[in-house]
């Protein structure tokens, strides 16, 4: 693919009156259009198998599903964690950043 084709223009616009600051400016990227149109036929076949590759109990950027699921469905299964009665139970709490 030619350079000019994978070229994007970045642009700063200031979020307050008197920037001081990097943080105080909004980065605007400009793809030009050629790499839209091929990024967009990327994205349309890729489409088409997508959800052969991706799990069931992927729950997160997959139409129709929603990333709530996985939340609602862990405090149904944590309910009654606390509770002295039952089975033993363990449970492993992990930082989503780090998984």
């Amino acid at each position: 693919m030619p350079r000019f084709a994978n070229s994007t223009g970045l642009t700063l616009i200031p979020k307050v009156e008197n920037p001081q600051s990097m943080k105080e400016f909004r980065p605007i990227t400009c793809c030009n259009t050629l790499y839209k149109i091929i990024s967009t036929i990327l994205v349309a076949r890729v489409k088409r198998i997508l959800e052969g590759i991706i799990c069931m109990q992927q729950t997160a950027y997959v139409p129709g599903r929603r990333i709530t699921d996985g939340i609602l469905i862990m405090q149904e299964l944590m309910d009654d964690y606390h509770k002295a009665y039952g089975m033993p139970r363990c449970a492993i709490k992990r930082d989503i950043m780090e998984a």
